[in-house]
């Protein structure tokens, strides 16, 4: 009899082993990508961290900080709407080929300015402004190029949060070694590991099967302001994506640019240095992983709704209380909880989104207007939140961005039956339990 015990639950054991694994990251194709790309995230949000401290420790000025925060992505606004007519039509490959070896010369460059002692604000802005240009058309194409490298459209939600889970691994690293590196070796040495981190995801895109795509031939002719344009519409008329991009604009104005409130609220609330600014970052990184653990471990789309709402909310109470807080302890379980819910309403908004685009020739355009929704609107929140800082202090500043958080989250929940009502016939023809009335 323990014989049999035994082996059902070493049978038990490999079943349970088996049903965790994402069905995504069985292919190993799409393992060899995401796995590369999240290696070039750590060394981005590294440089990310490092600008932010090395233009405060310029400069001393949190309107600066903002300014640098705001042409580091400023083209994304301007550009990534084209680019996303452009994605539709280009070769993706080449497309991420050449933004891996840009943005290897900007940060060498980088390294090279700071180590020389050459570094100053103005060179931080004109290289902000070419990395966002880069940005504006390597973060879309990273988006579309997912789909592509699955066998199966059902496994889109499974890759979007695989691909979610280990950029936000990523992003837990990176501000812990960033912020010793700063404190130990100065900024030059994040710049230094953010040249070499691309390295591995220039292999990988390489290496990887890409799925052709049958594009419509007549919207291959149409004029690209034409294709711009069906882009604009069919996001503002499929209203699923309407309202997934209204909060997610909110949310990335109001509650995202956080981020680069953290170094000054670190030296001037804390009274620390760039250690504690690791400290903080680090535990909002931790909150990023947990949320996509959950996200990771879901097994598909339906439910994201009321999820993207509360955690939305959630992430506004958060910026609230940290904002009143002076002790570092009660800080940093609230930056794990702003990081937890601001990945989990950012996270679940893309993959939500990506799950219910059927039409894959229209993929680049929409993916493109939520990256403009990010990386357009995010310099304006950090231009803006920087001078707020600057003029009413950061933690007025911080407060001020979760009382419209919660606001935003408490719009989208109103939307949600509406929601619901057109995307169960997506779910239905996606075969992903068709008898819910979930969103």
């Amino acid at each position: 009899m323990l014989p049999t015990n035994r082996e059902n639950f070493q049978k038990n054991k490999l079943k349970f082993v088996s049903f965790e694994l994402p069905p995504a990251l069985k292919s190993v194709n799409f393992s060899c990508f995401v796995i590369g790309q999240s290696l070039s995230f750590f060394g981005s949000w590294m440089t990310q961290i490092a600008l932010v401290w090395l233009v405060y420790q310029l400069t001393n000025s949190a309107v600066l900080v903002g300014v640098a925060g705001f042409t580091n992505q400023a083209m994304g606004l301007i550009i990534t709407p084209l680019v996303g007519v452009l994605l539709d039509r280009w070769n993706l490959r080449y497309v991420l080929l050449t933004t891996q070896l840009v943005s290897i010369l900007l940060s060498s460059t980088l390294t090279f300015l700071t180590i020389s002692g050459n570094i100053n604000v103005v060179w931080i802005l004109v290289i902000g402004t070419l990395q966002g240009t880069v940005k504006a058309f390597d973060l879309p194409a990273r988006q579309v190029i997912i789909p592509r490298l699955l066998d199966k459209k059902s496994d889109t939600y499974s890759a979007m949060a695989s691909h979610s889970f280990l950029i936000n691994t990523a992003k837990f690293v990176s501000p812990m070694i960033g912020g010793l590196l700063i404190a130990r070796s100065g900024a030059a040495s994040c710049f230094l590991v953010d040249s070499i981190s691309y390295l591995p995801f220039l292999s990988a895109i390489l290496t990887i099967k890409i799925n052709p795509v049958i594009n419509n031939s007549s919207a291959q002719k149409t004029q690209i302001w034409n294709n711009l344009k069906e882009g604009f519409v069919y996001a503002y008329k499929f209203l699923p994506i309407k309202y997934l991009l209204l909060l997610q604009i909110i949310i990335c104005f109001m509650g995202m640019t956080h981020v680069n409130l953290v170094p000054i609220f670190a030296q001037e609330v804390l009274n620390g240095n760039a250690e504690t600014m690791g400290f903080l970052m680090t535990s909002s990184a931790f909150g990023s992983i947990v949320s996509g653990i959950y996200l990771i471990s879901r097994k598909n789309v339906i439910g994201l709704g009321k999820i993207i709402a509360s955690s939305a909310a959630i992430l506004g109470l958060g910026l609230i209380v940290f904002s009143r807080s002076t002790n570092l302890e009660i800080c940093l379980i609230f930056m794990f909880i702003i990081g937890m819910n601001n990945t989990l309403t950012l996270a679940s908004i893309s993959n939500f989104m990506q799950s219910i685009l059927l039409e894959e020739d229209k993929r680049g355009r929409v993916t493109s207007i939520f990256t403009t929704g990010f990386l357009g609107i995010l310099p304006f929140g950090n231009l803006f939140f920087g001078a707020l800082a600057g003029y009413f202090g950061v933690t007025n500043a911080l407060f001020f961005g979760g009382i419209c958080c919660i606001l935003g989250a408490y719009f989208f929940s109103r939307q949600l039956p509406q929601i619901r009502k057109i995307v169960h016939p997506i779910y239905a023809q996606l075969g992903l339990l068709p008898q819910s009335n979930k969103a």
